[in-house]
């Protein structure tokens, strides 16, 4: 009689280090994310957020905030398309918004050092809502060269590019 083995944990594991390996391998060939939105430091010192070029991308509001772990008030700055007067490509933190956007009532009024910042747009691209994010410091914008933003790289990781390369049009970055 031969004795035949049955199926158990050791093709399992084979099966799931395969599916492990295969997965990394994939993952590793996915194209970077492509966010709409970037951080920069204008010539004057101010900062300015910018959308990158996504094709018919309309934005409702942009808005920066402290990203601490304190569980006092919320400390933000933000801008609101008003009326959906069509969208900006642009905007100066701390300075007046432009026509048909309104203000809100902003308790962040400038950036600190050492304290962390999240700068956002919502949006829309046709009928998808987009929401795009960049975690930053100051000396993140202390750190970028001439021509050079800071863009989302994928999860709390950004990116310094060039800003002509973000303001390109790119449909794959009108994606979630």
């Amino acid at each position: 009689m031969t004795r035949g083995r049955r199926p158990g944990r050791g093709r399992t594991a084979v099966a799931l280090a395969a599916l492990a390996f295969f997965g990394a391998a994939c993952d590793s060939t996915a194209p970077a994310p492509k966010g709409v939105l970037a951080v920069e430091r204008a010539e004057d010192g101010g900062v300015r957020l910018l959308l990158g070029g996504c094709p018919g991308y309309v934005a409702s509001d942009f808005s920066v905030l402290e990203d601490t772990d304190d569980d006092g008030e919320l400390v933000t700055w933000s801008v609101h398309n008003g009326g959906w007067t069509g969208s900006v490509n642009e905007i100066r933190l701390f300075q007046p918004p432009p026509e048909g956007w309104r203000s809100a009532d902003d308790s962040l009024t400038a950036l600190q050092e050492g304290v962390p910042y999240i700068a956002t747009v919502n949006g829309t691209a046709g009928d998808l809502s987009l929401r795009s994010r960049v975690p930053f410091t100051t000396a993140d914008l202390a750190g970028l060269g001439r021509g050079q933003v800071l863009a989302w790289a994928g999860g709390e990781e950004t990116v310094k590019t060039s800003r002509d390369a973000f303001l390109r049009a790119d449909p794959d970055r009108c994606h979630p």
